[in-house]
């Protein structure tokens, strides 16, 4: 399914420190990196706008890497005291026109064209989609026009996302596996699953 003009805000502002890594530099398989895995399973399925938001020290470190596309768009978050929902603002703030727009974890590499293809084909039916997985919610939330609009002009920058998302109209979307939930927080995770 080819997408209409869908973006996607890549969050990997985090200090990292259950990791003692930037969890976008972590090998996913062989030389592909979290962020490698990532970019690619977006640009593959059709994202026209990938935003990057990144603390200066991860930037730096994928700088020297080569890490990051002349296509994507970074922003530098230097308020991490504000957390993710600043970051998700700093991100929408870089998008141009964007119709959809997914946000994606970057300690998630396991998204996939099939689950974006399932949340994506309900982006008409709420502010917000989010997968779920036996009843629990997962990532990547997708936003449609409503959801980007509230969430950018939402005045508190250290809001939770969590909390304002559910003052909008969303839907949920069952995944057929857990790969949704996964959050790799911290080394034990990462041995767990990579």
């Amino acid at each position: 399914m080819k997408p209409e003009h869908c973006g996607v805000i890549i969050l990997a502002a985090g200090r990292s420190e259950r990791m003692k890594e930037f969890k976008a530099l972590l090998p996913f398989d062989g030389e592909v990196r979290f962020l490698d895995k990532i970019l690619q399973t977006y640009s593959g399925w059709g994202c026209q706008e990938i935003v990057l938001v990144t603390n200066p020290e991860a930037f730096t470190e994928m700088k020297k890497l080569k890490m990051i596309p002349y296509k994507v768009k970074v922003v530098i978050n230097d308020r991490l005291d504000l957390e993710r929902f600043y970051s998700v603002k700093l991100g929408l703030s870089a998008l141009t026109d964007a119709d959809f727009c997914f946000l994606q974890n970057i300690d998630n590499p396991f998204i996939d064209e099939t689950i974006l293809d399932l949340i994506y084909r309900d982006r008409y039916s709420g502010a917000y989609i989010s997968p779920v997985f036996s009843n629990k919610g997962g990532h990547p939330v997708l936003l449609n026009r409503q959801g980007i609009k509230t969430i950018y002009e939402w005045r508190d920058l250290a809001a939770n996302l969590k909390d304002v998302l559910h003052t909008m109209e969303g839907r949920t979307v069952e995944m057929p596996n857990d790969r949704v939930l996964i959050n790799m927080n911290s080394r034990e995770d990462y041995e767990r699953y990579i």
